[in-house]
């Protein structure tokens, strides 16, 4: 079945401006865990105009002592706020990596960043190799990785990048301007993912 235009058109930049619109109109907020990382090494909390929001799934069910988030297809995890407020993002996504990511890139979430200037980290609890694309009306922002000691810039913007970020430590150059940047990426295999779908089936019937 030929594959049909759903929201991009092929080219990057043009597309990557699409994707700047829908993102904008998007209800985006930056974890609890994300906020602390920044002021332990900026010494202030992020904006509000600095976003690192996470679509994608998390352990962490309990918001409040009355609120949960909304349960996942896979077992103990959940929704975070960011998927479940934004459901039309999983076709945004899937198309745009359908488009510009290699096929047997396997991610399971989206990194959702705007205008956050991360300091040095490495992402410890990703699995294997990430996919990260900067776009926005900026300059400089690039990404910076530290290789064992030679630190490689990299111009991310409308350029899809991999690397392995859970073994390098990488942070962002500094930058003027609005600067988006995706990171499609995944805590777990295809098949433990598959397993956890199971598990949550099984559970579900014995309740």
């Amino acid at each position: 079945m030929k594959y049909m235009i759903r929201y991009f058109t092929g080219d990057i930049t043009t597309d990557n401006g699409i994707m700047a619109d829908i993102l904008s109109e998007c209800k985006l907020y930056t974890g609890t865990d994300r906020k602390n990382y920044y002021k332990r090494f900026k010494n202030k909390y992020p904006t509000s105009k600095q976003i690192s929001a996470t679509w994608g799934y998390t352990r962490r069910g309990k918001m409040s002592e009355t609120k949960w988030r909304e349960e996942s297809d896979y077992f103990r995890y959940y929704q975070t706020k960011v998927m479940s407020d934004n459901p039309e993002l999983e076709k945004v996504f899937k198309e745009y990596a359908k488009r510009y990511l290699p096929k047997n890139f396997f991610w399971s979430q989206v990194q959702i960043n705007f205008n956050y200037d991360i300091p040095k980290h490495k992402d410890s609890a990703n699995q294997g190799y990430s996919y990260i694309v900067g776009f926005g009306d900026y300059t400089g922002g690039e990404l910076i990785i530290d290789f064992d000691g030679f630190e490689k810039k990299v111009d991310i913007q409308d350029n899809p990048y991999t690397f392995n970020g859970s073994e390098y430590e990488h942070w962002v150059a500094p930058f003027t301007g609005d600067r988006w940047s995706l990171v499609f990426f995944t805590h777990h295999s295809k098949e433990q993912l598959r397993d956890l779908k199971e598990k949550k089936i099984i559970d579900k019937s014995i309740r």
